[in-house]
């Protein structure tokens, strides 16, 4: 570390650095511009391998010539009944859609609409409501997440002119992602710029300066340039990046980046006071924090790899994207930060010169003394601290109880928006599962499929508790050996309750005759087999991770113990932090459930995140302890860096907390438990609990290795000597 810290605070290697930095920069910012157009979000990017649903879309694609196809539904209401004139607006807008051409509307067979006139086509009674007041139109296009927004606008635009009394909303997947179009439009600038509005503003209420809070932020936009560029080789290889990646992974290179910056500026402000010479402390610093932060950046990036072991697709895909990130980040943060603090110097804490002006003789600075007094007061009755701490995080957890899953088509907006609207005038009047009709595939492996085959499924079908009612055969593969239906259910068919009629229909169709195979697949199925991947991947990364965590903390701290110690405490703050987090969503919020991929996200940013803090107290106690002993250690580390973790929590809680600005589910539902779970890491686990935990293990918790003998001989000879001050954060 040494020499590496010499080469990026030298007096002409400095500038060496900076100008790589912006070279590479220069070069590889046309590579990262082009991401967006790498990013894949068709539905074999997320789903299963294994899954049924999977082999559903995968057989749609390869034998149908349709491919997979998607549904867009035109409702059509009026209270008082559906008039002439309302009639022929329907039969007028299903011409203008049919005749919009496949550059605007690209549908796959003409509308299916609800009344007969002398030229309308494919019309059907069923398309009506018994009481004559709703009447559907229903589209279908090809499975493309890319254009269907578009589609859906467009037939927006087709059908809400001239509609006097009657209403028309658009919903079904078209409308949906009309609607979604609208909420993620140009997410990645809008969370970019709130992102850094909020860390700036932070950090210069931090700071207190003028030019430090923007030196962050030159290194996180320089280090998430050179991510986009990785990340775009990397879609371009195969790879599959989705969109949902590329918008977090700016939230999370802010919040791991600026924390790394927190550390160093604290370590260097430190040698500042120590040592006149700026590049000489910035050495120092480097040699001295380096460490905790390479520890904490691979902790982080091998946590997120572990990701990419996950049986969901949705999960897997961003282990790679993330740990590119946070591994671009750690770069700049031990490069090119350290060289252009070094650049600025003293000159970069302006107007507050008096924090790191030249004082050997009183190295210590800031308020330490506020956290010196707080730890003396954990450390005083560490086994009350413990316990209540221990009781509150439990009682938190119980909340857990009330964990659901719910992919409620209702739910997903956070705010009224067409699609859903729509959506409940249709289930006004038909079953719900209309919204989203749940595909089935019959296959003979003896030839073309044949009406008894496809009688038998039906029937089976039919006798299942929540069905509705299946519909005439809609698509034929090339061979005519796979037949395609749809089958309604009787419910949302994205809710749980429609989630648990899917096992029932495969095992219905299980036992079917030699020769016939009957495949079960669509959106409800699709969402089952995503949550049963869900739970399989919480159950093998979470233990994974930890032991990534366990072995890196281990090596840092030469301790087997210490790192059981600080995990148990991340584990139980997760817990505690699910628990809370669901307590609030399901009964303040007022949503009926989550999204069963929330536990996993959760979980792998709470936990590796949180070990960032662990890092950053427990490397300081066991340099201080190999001085002073563990007790004072505690005491000075905690001194030195309570500011450093409690700026970060704040700062990296308030970046997820962008999330829940955006009006959906689930990024709200993230960011809330994100950020939750920082501010309990900050404020209780690593200023409470593993201070008291720490002190009642004593000694014991560097297991096999030992603290600096010094400082136990120093108690049991009674050599005291008076603490040197602690160092400031």
């Amino acid at each position: 570390m040494r020499g590496f810290a010499s080469l990026v605070t030298g007096r002409r290697s400095k500038w060496v650095v900076l100008a790589a930095w912006l070279l590479a920069v220069i070069a590889v910012f046309p590579l990262g511009s082009k991401l967006s157009d790498e990013t894949t979000d068709s539905t074999q990017s997320f789903l299963p391998a294994s899954a049924e649903s999977t082999e559903v879309v995968r057989k749609l694609d390869n034998d149908f010539r349709q491919g997979e196809t998607d549904t867009g539904i035109v409702v059509y209401k009026n209270p008082n009944g559906l008039t002439a004139a309302d009639k022929q607006k329907i039969f007028v807008d299903s011409l203008a859609i049919e005749a919009a051409g496949k550059d605007k509307i690209n549908l796959v067979e003409p509308p299916a609409t609800p009344f007969s006139t002398p030229f309308s086509r494919g019309s059907s009674q069923a398309l009506v409501s018994k009481d004559g007041t709703v009447a559907t139109m229903v589209l279908t296009t090809p499975t493309n997440f890319d254009k269907e927004g578009d589609w859906g606008k467009a037939v927006r635009d087709i059908t809400d002119k001239n509609t006097s009394d009657m209403q028309v909303f658009v919903t079904g997947n078209l409308g949906f992602s009309a609607d979604a179009n609208e909420v993620f439009n140009n997410i990645d600038q809008k969370l970019l710029f709130a992102t850094v509005a909020l860390v700036l503003v932070l950090l210069g209420a931090i700071y207190r300066s003028v030019i430090l809070p923007f030196i962050p932020l030159v290194v996180v936009f320089f280090a998430y340039t050179l991510a986009q560029a990785f990340i775009y080789l990397l879609a371009k290889s195969g790879a599959t990046v989705s969109t949902n990646s590329t918008s977090i992974l700016i939230v999370l290179m802010f919040g791991v980046g600026t924390d790394y910056c927190l550390l160093l500026v604290s370590r260097y402000r430190e040698e500042l006071r120590r040592i006149e010479d700026k590049h000489e402390a910035m050495a120092r610093a480097v040699r001295r924090a380096g460490p905790a932060i390479l520890a904490s950046g691979m902790t982080v990036a091998l946590a997120m790899l572990v990701l990419g072991l996950a049986d969901n697709k949705g999960t897997s895909s961003l282990g790679p994207v993330f740990a590119i990130g946070v591994v671009c980040a750690l770069i700049a943060g031990l490069t090119l930060l350290p060289t252009l603090l070094t650049i600025f110097g003293r000159r970069g804490f302006w107007p507050r010169k008096a924090v790191v002006t030249y004082d050997p003789e009183h190295p210590s600075a800031g308020r330490q003394g506020l956290w010196r007094r707080f730890g003396n007061r954990v450390l005083e009755r560490p086994g009350i601290a413990l316990l209540v701490t221990g009781v509150i995080f439990c009682a938190g957890a119980l909340g857990l109880l009330a964990y659901k899953v719910d992919y409620s088509t209702t739910s997903f907006f956070k705010h009224s928006v067409e699609s859903v609207e729509g959506f409940d005038a249709l289930r006004s009047a038909f079953p719900a599962g209309t919204l989203a009709p749940t595909t089935i595939l019959v296959e003979s492996s003896t030839g073309q499929v044949t009406s008894l085959q496809l009688g038998e499924v039906a029937q089976k079908l039919k006798a299942v508790d929540g069905v509705a009612g299946v519909t005439p055969p809609t698509q034929f593969s090339r061979n005519r050996q796979i037949v395609a239906f749809d089958l309604i259910l009787e419910g949302d068919p994205l809710n749980k309750s429609s989630l648990d009629v899917v096992p029932r229909m495969r095992d219905a169709v299980a036992n079917l005759p030699p020769g016939t195979t009957a495949l079960v697949g669509g959106s409800s199925a699709i969402n089952y087999d995503i949550d049963n991947a869900n739970t399989h991947d919480l159950e093998l990364i979470a233990p994974l991770a930890l032991l990534v965590m366990a072995v890196i903390l281990a090596i840092l701290l030469q301790s087997l113990v210490a790192p059981l110690l600080l995990l148990a405490s991340v584990v139980l703050s997760f817990a505690c932090t699910l628990g809370i987090s669901i307590l609030f969503i399901r009964d303040v919020v007022g949503d009926a459930g989550f999204d069963s991929s929330i536990p996993i996200f959760a979980f792998i940013f709470l936990v590796a995140l949180g070990i960032d803090y662990t890092i950053f107290l427990m490397a300081r106690v066991r340099e201080e302890a190999r001085r002073y002993g563990t007790r004072e250690g505690m005491l000075r580390a905690l001194s030195a860096t309570g500011p450093v973790i409690t700026s970060a929590g704040i700062i990296l809680a308030g970046t997820f907390s962008v999330l829940m600005t955006l009006p959906v589910s689930f990024t709200f539902d993230l960011g809330f438990m994100v950020a939750l779970g920082i501010l309990l890491d900050t404020f209780v686990v690593r200023t409470i609990m593993v201070p008291a935990a720490v002190e009642l293990l004593g000694d014991r918790v560097w297991w096999p290795s030992t603290a600096r003998a010094g400082g136990r001989l120093r108690e049991e000879t009674g050599e005291h000597r008076v603490p040197e001050p602690a160092e400031a954060g």
